[in-house]
């Protein structure tokens, strides 16, 4: 998973990642309300939970009622600013923060003489990962290669302009850019919360935050991608219909780990 984000065979959705979700709404036909959801509070009676969230939407605030709530945001120390009322126990954020990273989409030429290859056509990397070294401003270059149905696969080549992804730690200043680039077009730039900052002690969310309320990126505590992200919402998808219909077997499956393990 700590190579995921830099290697070379990795694919992309033409139009962006984020198809993969417009079009599973669209698929699933839901009632989307594009909102910031500001609280959610537990109402009903003790054998029924019911659940009002509130939203801003367009500077105007709103409410429903829902028997099932899945969050799909971090509740790590303020990432997503939700309050949670009238639970007993109080949900609270979640102890541990998310490391940030700066990506910077730069389109090109490589200076491959800064890594020892004088020549751009014998440089022989889409890749390059870095250790902790000090004094260095990056950690990791890769080429992002296009891929679309009238061209087919090609990389660019070393002597050609290219799109490359720079990963950094702070944004790159124009000294740096001139280091590892020839000559460049443009730059664009990201500062996002990339993934959780691990640490042995700092354990994984429950995916059961209450009744019928349920909780996905606790998953990125133990690995964080799109596919765990996916891992997640399936479960909490079969965990919460079975127990919404009372599917109890569905749920503690008698033998359930030795069945994985035989299926491993």
């Amino acid at each position: 998973m700590s190579l995921a984000g830099a290697q070379s065979n990795l694919w992309a959705v033409e139009g962006g990642n984020k198809l993969i979700c417009s079009n599973l709404l669209k698929l699933a036909r839901t009632n989307l309300v594009e909102a910031r959801v500001t609280s959610v509070s537990l109402h009903g009676s003790e054998n029924k939970a019911l659940y009002q969230v509130k939203y801003e939407q367009d500077k105007e605030q709103g409410l429903s009622f829902y028997d099932i709530v899945v969050i799909a945001a971090p509740l790590h120390q303020g990432m997503t600013n939700v309050s949670f009322e009238n639970f007993e126990p109080p949900i609270k954020d979640f102890p541990g923060q998310y490391h940030h990273t700066i990506t910077s989409i730069i389109h090109g030429y490589l200076n491959s003489s800064y890594f020892g290859f004088d020549d751009p056509k014998l440089f022989p990397f889409a890749s390059i990962l870095t250790t902790d070294l000090p004094n260095l401003f990056f950690n990791s270059i890769e080429n992002i290669c296009p891929v679309n149905i009238s061209d087919g696969f090609r990389r660019k080549q070393p002597q050609e302009a290219a799109i490359w992804k720079v990963f950094s730690q702070e944004p790159l200043i124009k000294h740096e850019l001139k280091t590892l680039f020839r000559s460049y077009y443009s730059v664009q730039v990201t500062d996002w919360a990339a993934y959780p900052h691990y640490d042995a002690s700092v354990t994984v969310p429950s995916i059961v935050l209450h009744d019928n309320l349920y909780y996905v990126n606790g998953i990125e505590w133990a690995a964080s991608s799109m596919e765990m992200a996916a891992v997640a919402a399936k479960n909490v998808a079969l965990l919460s219909y079975n127990r919404w219909f009372q599917y109890l077997d569905m749920i503690d499956q008698k033998d359930l780990m030795h069945k994985v393990k035989t299926e491993l």
